[in-house]
């Protein structure tokens, strides 16, 4: 992103609000989502976020806790596969012990 240089464009999503491509004419011709804040937010609310990236015959991982980064992207295994998983868990601190998703 060109503005956070030193930040993978992977770090600059989870924790910049409206920093995905849909906010250029030119990324996507079409896409969902409402507001750009999407993934950014559910970081910031979570007290433990973990990304896995499958790419470029790698794959990557790094780990939040309420939306800092635990450590830098590193590169953990070969893959020949693709995709992206996050996995997360709310911050009980903001939503209580008894949150239940429906």
């Amino acid at each position: 992103h060109p503005k956070f240089p030193k930040l993978s464009a992977l770090e600059v999503i989870l924790t910049t609000l409206h920093s995905g491509g849909k906010f250029s004419d030119k990324a996507y011709a079409t896409s969902g989502g409402l507001h750009g804040v999407g993934v950014s937010v559910v970081n910031a609310l979570s007290d433990d976020l973990k990304v896995i990236v499958n790419r470029d015959g790698k794959t990557w991982q790094q780990n939040y806790s309420r939306g800092t980064p635990q450590g830098k992207l590193k590169a953990t295994a070969a893959s020949k596969e693709t995709g992206t998983t996050i996995t997360f868990h709310p911050d009980a601190q903001i939503f209580g012990n008894e949150l239940k998703f429906q």
